[in-house]
């Protein structure tokens, strides 16, 4: 089991000051900041009429969470491998926790989500300038209860060296240990969103505290995709 102490049980009423911090509007602003509208924006990436196919309203999504994606890949989601993307996420339950999953076969190279991960990371197509963090906020966004959002912040906390099994680490982080209880006494007390899942909450307090700690958001923080 690998997670931060901000996330265990002495910690809950600070890890909640976290998540209202970040609904909360800074600087003078009147609306939150743009990562609050990431899991909502046009309805969320999993709702019935678009759960099983990337469209525009989720990169516009991404972009909330400071990431782009560039035009290439756009029309290599959107468009050209947008087939193959069907076929992908039909295969990912929209509503099943990480934890409750077969995390070996979840992880399984062959697997439909590791699949869709070296899809979207360019690396069965072509370069696309999509690293893991971009990748996994579109995933994210697709099925929010089943893939956390990894980016340079987050990472350490966990106790990552890159992406490399990062699901295996978050599923041992939440399996039988009382976390996705406590991150829901956690949004509760933070009177954060209904619709945010319990990952998205882990991935708020643990982004939130990181940055508390000085450490520095990358836009994708380990190996891009290679030219293949």
């Amino acid at each position: 089991m690998t997670y931060h102490e901000i996330l265990d049980a002495d910690h809950v009423a600070e890890a909640a000051g976290l998540v209202r911090r970040y609904y909360t509007p800074i600087g003078g602003h009147t609306v939150p900041r743009t990562g609050t509208r990431f899991d909502g924006w046009a309805g969320g990436g999993d709702h019935l009429d678009v759960a099983d196919r990337i469209t525009a309203d989720d990169l516009v999504a991404v972009s909330f969470l400071s990431v782009d994606i560039k035009g290439r890949a756009a029309i290599g989601l959107l468009e050209t491998h947008a087939e193959e993307i069907t076929g992908l996420l039909e295969q990912l339950p929209v509503d099943v926790d990480l934890w409750t999953t077969d995390v070996d076969e979840f992880e399984a190279p062959n697997s439909p989500a590791n699949e869709l991960w070296d899809l979207i990371r360019g690396k069965k197509y072509g370069k696309w300038d999509i690293g893991p963090t971009k990748a996994s906020k579109l995933m994210a966004r697709k099925r929010p209860r089943l893939i956390p959002i990894y980016d340079s912040v987050v990472r350490p906390l966990m106790g990552l060296k890159n992406s490399a099994a990062q699901w295996t680490t978050w599923h041992a982080a939440l399996k039988d240990t009382g976390l996705p209880e406590r991150l829901e006494a956690i949004r509760q007390a933070a009177e954060a969103p209904e619709h945010i899942s319990t990952l998205r909450v882990m991935d708020i307090v643990l982004w939130m505290h990181g940055i508390e700690l000085g450490l520095e958001p990358a836009d994708d923080d380990d190996d891009v995709a290679v030219e293949l």
